[in-house]
């Protein structure tokens, strides 16, 4: 029997000061990073394996705590289904930490159905595509090689990558959205840090053979880029920075819109670290622990959407939704956005 924490029918909403963000109070201080969504349902999850619910929109919630996960962080999460979802615990391995859990029924009951017990493996993202009913598992690398399982009919594969180009030394990808691997049908992009300088991951097309492009962008320990979103199968943006430095720009948002042939840094990237970058029309929206912003492509501008502590932001209909810290929840509207361009001069 699941053991249930907290059922809330109706959520408390409160403006935070000159910002548009509004939280929703919920009885609980676990630490949230994974946030995904699906036609209406929404589903988070985080430390000390707790679980979240809305099936309708974000209107109503329902937390929970996986029986035998208490000491697992959920950092990701895939939705397969109405009934079916997957939760990712990072690792590391060697503590037993690196699973894949699964529900067939809602979230009623949970079950492992991977995990790496042998040291060196370290989970950073799970994506799933739900037309080809396939799935992919990102890890840190091992002996500075890529890392990836390829999930179908719940059994995870290993990709071999005995040709794949070698990673720089201390390169990896990082656990922080769930947002480090890109999926576009056959084309994967991967972005990470913690080498000499960033480089983009490709693999595109049926001959599965990966590239990668070098930018000239320095990164290194706990710096590099956290965050790929997608506006279509061609225009592309990665964010992030360092995360000991929440309120620095230490590199520059890369765009590309030849589909990660070539990539440009935006002309302004606002100062602080991001975690998370989405497109959710008519703009692109960055959030980290710290702020959050949002940017008009017409317009070429940016608006700052308030402090907000969000490692994770999703779009649901008319809102954008985010989780962080210590039970951090929340969610402000296009429709607020909208009002703070209008009022640019």
């Amino acid at each position: 029997m699941m053991k249930k924490y907290y059922l809330l029918f109706c959520l408390f909403f409160s403006w935070q000061i000159n910002a548009q963000w509004s939280s929703v109070e919920i009885p609980t201080k676990a630490s949230f990073r994974a946030l995904k969504s699906w036609r209406n349902h929404i589903w988070a999850g985080g430390t000390q394996g707790t679980v979240g619910h809305s099936v309708d929109g974000g209107n109503t919630w329902k937390f929970q705590q996986v029986p035998g996960a208490e000491r697992l962080d959920f950092r990701d999460l895939a939705i397969q289904s109405e009934d079916k979802v997957l939760l990712m615990s990072a690792g590391p391995s060697e503590e037993g930490k690196a699973s894949i859990w699964q529900t067939r029924d809602g979230g009623n009951t949970w079950e492992i159905i991977f995990e790496k017990k042998e040291p060196g493996y370290f989970f950073d993202c799970l994506q799933w595509d739900v037309k080809k009913n396939q799935g992919w598992l990102l890890a840190d690398p091992i002996n500075q090689k890529l890392v990836l399982f390829q999930l179908s009919n719940d059994v995870f594969t290993p990709i071999d990558f005995a040709k794949a180009p070698l990673l720089q030394a201390k390169e990896a990808f990082f656990a922080a959205s769930g947002s480090s691997l890109l999926t576009q049908g056959n084309k994967l992009v991967l972005v990470g840090g913690g080498g000499t300088l960033a480089r983009i991951y490709m693999r595109e097309g049926k001959a599965q053979k990966w590239i990668y492009k070098e930018t000239a962008i320095p990164t290194g320990e706990a710096k590099g880029y956290f965050s790929i979103g997608a506006k279509n199968k061609r225009q592309y943006w990665a964010a992030g920075g360092d995360y000991r430095k929440l309120n620095e720009s230490t590199i520059p948002i890369l765009t590309t819109k030849d589909g990660g042939m070539h990539w440009q840094p935006l002309a302004e990237t606002p100062a602080f670290y991001m975690e998370k970058v989405i497109w959710a029309k008519p703009y692109w929206i960055v959030s980290g622990p710290s702020q959050s912003a949002a940017y008009d492509e017409k317009k070429k501008i940016w608006q700052n959407l308030g402090p907000s502590s969000y490692h994770n932001i999703i779009h649901v209909g008319k809102d954008i939704w985010g989780i962080g810290a210590k039970g951090q929840l929340g969610k402000i509207s296009l429709s607020s956005i909208d009002q703070l361009f209008l009022t640019e001069k």
